[in-house]
């Protein structure tokens, strides 16, 4: 059955099967109106499922294909990370002992060791401007710690003026930190730091040896 609404006339009408026209009563427009079915409602939208076990299995394998490349790609970053906070700590390690190395160095040969009541104070002394100087890098306890500090004269040969060298506490008379190719004419100030530092890249550790070198010319006044 066909039905419309003459607007003109303000009358509903119907159309039959056999082609009558005829109209229609509240009620039954009442009863056509709420016999419409939306077609949205009438369809709703179902939730995504696999259509087919195939389907199915290729979305688990999906999964298990996922999961199977970050079992072998989580190891390599793991190392990466560590390999740069471990390549890191010890660039900042070797960095405060060239400081400690020249401020040190700088330090002692400006420093008159007649300030002092002998030639082990005045090493003592500039030992522990080097320490000091590394912020932490030649605390006591580091592994591998080593801190060298000599007064190089060869010509000398006075208590007070000739070649002596500290190390770690520990006052030697005659010796030096290293060679440096200098005069014997020459006084000058050594400073020799060294330290170990862990590498750790997660499978891969290994202790390196940190070191710096510093030599100054003595230029004190009354150095001697």
């Amino acid at each position: 059955m066909t039905w419309g609404k003459d607007r003109g006339a303000g009358q509903t009408w119907a159309v039959n099967a056999e082609g009558g026209i005829g109209r229609l009563s509240s009620s039954a427009i009442a009863l056509s109106s709420s016999a419409r079915v939306d077609p949205q409602q009438e369809h709703p939208k179902a939730p995504h499922r696999p259509t087919s076990d195939r389907q199915l299995y290729v979305e688990m394998s999906d999964r298990g294909a996922a999961l199977i490349e970050m079992a072998l790609v989580l190891p390599l970053l793991l190392m990466l990370l560590f390999g740069i906070v471990s390549t890191g700590v010890a660039y900042n390690h070797q960095l405060s002992l060239t400081h400690a190395a020249r401020e040190a160095g700088r330090w002692g040969a400006t420093l008159p060791v007649t300030n002092y009541a002998s030639m082990d104070a005045w090493l003592a002394a500039v030992e522990e401007r080097s320490v000091q100087s590394a912020t932490g890098s030649l605390a006591p306890g580091t592994p591998g710690l080593y801190v060298c500090i000599a007064y190089v004269y060869p010509n000398g040969v006075s208590t007070t003026d000739q070649t002596s060298r500290i190390v770690n506490g520990t006052v030697t008379t005659g010796a030096t930190c290293f060679a440096d190719g200098r005069p014997d004419d020459e006084r000058r100030v050594q400073v020799h730091v060294m330290r170990d530092v862990d590498f750790n890249a997660l499978v891969f550790q290994r202790a390196l040896t940190l070191d710096s070198e510093g030599v100054n010319r003595f230029e004190a006044a009354l150095g001697f």
